[in-house]
């Protein structure tokens, strides 16, 4: 009972809902900046030390899903993430890229694409990946530690390498 008054009060008028059944570390970061709104779904765990910022864009996390210690996840474009997603530490989903202008404007002031980042159901994210904005992740895909998705990812396929590239599929 303790928990659902907890977040009650810890989020309230922020934008950001989360399921009483749900665990949210108190060491987490989990903030509404410059708009946008966060959901966590049914049964989630969210871990010391892990980042969820919205930075103008909206960030929802399925049922059943983890967000492991240093983990970050930024808005920007807007994030939607599946049903039994694991999400291990140190991985990066950063729908958002600079910019960048031949006409000598500071790169603060090239402005942003934000095309938005989408995973499936039942994807792993190993440690220390990195999601970039614009790639879809399909369901039961698995993203090998130490990986940079730079392009979409078919259902049941397992990517590794910088830039991630497939090295195996499976059957669901």
């Amino acid at each position: 009972m303790w928990r659902i008054v907890s977040y009650a009060i810890r989020f309230r008028g922020r934008g950001i809902q989360v399921d009483a059944t749900s665990y949210i570390s108190r060491h987490a970061v989990i903030r509404n900046q410059s708009g946008g709104s966060i959901t966590i779904g049914r049964n989630c765990e969210i871990h010391d030390f892990a980042m969820i910022m919205t930075y103008g864009g909206d960030v929802t996390f399925g049922d059943h899903c983890s967000l492991n210690p240093f983990a970050i996840v930024y808005g920007h474009g807007g994030v939607r993430i599946g049903e039994g997603v694991r999400i291990a530490a140190h991985t990066v989903v950063i729908p958002a890229n600079h910019k960048i202008a031949t006409d000598g404007t500071l790169l603060r002031d090239s402005g942003l694409t934000a095309e938005g980042i989408e995973i499936g159901d039942n994807v792993w994210l190993g440690a220390g990946s990195r999601i970039l904005d614009g790639v879809r992740i399909g369901p039961h895909a698995v993203v090998a530690a130490g990986a940079v998705v730079t392009r979409s990812v078919a259902p049941g396929t397992v990517v590794a390498g910088v830039p991630a590239r497939p090295i195996a599929t499976h059957e669901n």
